[in-house]
């Protein structure tokens, strides 16, 4: 069964409409893990009539953390006049599509928007889906994917009233903030929601680091020597409040693993990870062989675009047959193609001006090969973490 605090880390929130065990369970989660939310983690926890929540913040923003489902930076213009406009609507409250759209027209703080607009009815659309998967408003009548086709489509929704617990509160209004760094440092000159001003920032970061941003590597330094020092410690916590959740921990970082499959780890079920996973293993075998060396600092592994697509090219043509028709048919520069676009959107590797490919540690920690055919006939792919992921 899976611990609480796991539940409120793997859902964005647990809305009780949906899942009233969850719901109870990490309502009433006792005060000692209450304790360690604030004083280890330095989060906010929400609890309401409807639903609980674990704020997650993390210590660094990445690409790959924001609304998977949009697609330009318009979405989330869309996203944030639709939270305004539901501000005022208290549970229960209909109104119709029209009244969005009229809303968003006169408030878009750029060009005037146009809905006859294919592009823009796609944009509303998309931030729509996400704010009903998301629980914020219902569909009472009405089609909203006709919207997309035609602009005098018009659709009846409800708002729940969960919207105004969607964003975060700030200590000071977002507009008088200068930059990114100055939101994220305001985060530990604030409280931890509570009451209690934060003064170990150095613990939050090394427990928020591991269990919000998944890895803390040598660019954090401090947080990773309090993480070496208090490695004890942390697991003993891991252990008491989510034991799923195994520490690991090596020269240059630190990470988590959990069993089973869940959503946002590494590597999921994809084939897009099953053949990163055979290229991590066919580049560590090389640096086993004295092919290729980590650099002695941090343990990266530098190599040239060219030389990383001829590997990807000896991975294909040695496993390319076992591999479902969609990847058999792309071609060696496709499959690059997404391979670095991953590694980049999920920080395990970083390109450089001079063409070298800088590949983090934790990439070649987690490494995969095929088995023989198992007794179903079909091929496991296993990795080392063995169902394990991070």
């Amino acid at each position: 069964m899976k611990s609480a605090l796991l539940k409120l880390l793997s859902n964005f929130w647990i809305l009780k409409e949906k899942d009233v065990e969850s719901y109870y369970e990490c309502k009433n989660i006792d005060k000692e893990l209450k304790d360690f939310i604030v004083t280890k983690l330095g989060l906010r926890f929400y609890a309401t009539s409807e639903m609980v929540r674990l704020e997650k913040v993390p210590l660094v923003p990445r690409e790959y953390m924001g609304i998977l489902e949009f697609e330009e930076p318009k979405d989330y213009v869309f996203f944030c006049l639709v939270l305004a406009f539901l501000e005022d609507k208290g549970r229960d409250t209909q109104f119709l599509l029209e009244d969005i759209t009229q809303y968003i027209r006169s408030n878009y703080p750029y060009e005037e928007i146009d809905w006859t607009m294919y592009s823009d009815r796609r944009s509303l659309i998309r931030v729509l889906k996400f704010c009903e998967r998301m629980g914020l408003i219902k569909i009472d009548d009405g089609n909203q994917d006709l919207f997309v086709e035609r602009a005098d489509v018009d659709v009846l929704y409800e708002s729940t009233g969960l919207s105004k617990y969607f964003m975060r509160t700030f200590p000071k209004s977002l507009v008088e903030y200068s930059s990114v760094e100055e939101i994220l440092n305001s985060e530990f000159e604030f409280t931890n929601g509570l009451s209690d001003q934060i003064t170990d920032i150095k613990r939050i970061k090394a427990y928020r680091g591991l269990l919000i941003d998944g890895i803390v590597d040598f660019e954090s330094e401090a947080p990773l020597y309090y993480i070496k020092k208090q490695k004890t410690t942390i697991s003993q916590d891991l252990e008491r409040f989510v034991p799923e959740l195994e520490l690991h921990l090596f020269k240059s970082f630190a990470y988590l693993s959990v069993e089973g499959d869940y959503e946002y780890t590494y590597p999921d079920n994809s084939n897009l990870c099953d053949v990163l996973l055979l290229c991590s293993r066919e580049l560590l075998e090389r640096v086993e062989k004295g092919e290729l060396r980590l650099s002695p600092a941090h343990e990266m592994l530098e190599i040239s675009l060219d030389h990383f697509k001829l590997i990807v090219e000896d991975v294909k043509k040695k496993y390319g047959h076992f591999w479902n028709k969609e990847w058999r048919e792309k071609s060696t520069d496709k499959i690059f193609e997404e391979l670095l676009e991953f590694l980049h959107l999920h920080s395990f590797a970083k390109t450089n001006d001079d063409g070298y490919l800088v590949i983090s540690p934790i990439f070649l920690r987690v490494v995969g090969e095929y088995q023989d055919f198992v007794a179903n006939g079909e091929l496991s792919l296993q990795d080392d973490g063995i169902e394990e992921r991070f």
